[in-house]
């Protein structure tokens, strides 16, 4: 969407599911589209551990309980939590999770790392 319109309106249901490294997710918002943050729901399954070079990630908790694994620190969040993560810093959700996830900048595949970060 490289056009100048006053607005973008996406509607979540009519956006494809896809298994990412988290669970399954619909894309909302994303870099393709030219917006300055991407937007995702999120269902989280055997979500696998990774950090973000650049991205803070905003994770709004909609539905379920679980937790937030952050650098080993377990973040307990339920609905109407929002937890904002750092670039730079491993982190995992485990649970039955329905989540929004913003990320600024947008989300790149590129950004995301699964090895642990240096300590350099």
């Amino acid at each position: 969407m490289d056009d100048q319109r006053a607005y973008v309106k996406v509607n979540v249901e009519e956006q494809d599911r896809e298994r990412s490294i988290c669970g399954f997710r619909q894309r909302i918002l994303k870099k393709e589209d030219g917006a300055p943050a991407s937007i995702t729901r999120l269902r989280t399954d055997h979500a696998q551990p990774h950090w973000h070079r650049h991205t803070d990630e905003y994770y709004y908790i909609l539905d379920g309980e679980g937790v937030i694994i952050i650098d080993g620190e377990e973040v307990p969040v339920r609905p109407g939590d929002c937890v904002w993560i750092r670039p730079g810093h491993m982190h995992q959700s485990v649970g039955d999770l329905e989540s929004l996830i913003i990320g600024v900048p947008p989300f790149d595949y590129d950004d995301v790392v699964t090895e642990p970060p240096s300590a350099d």
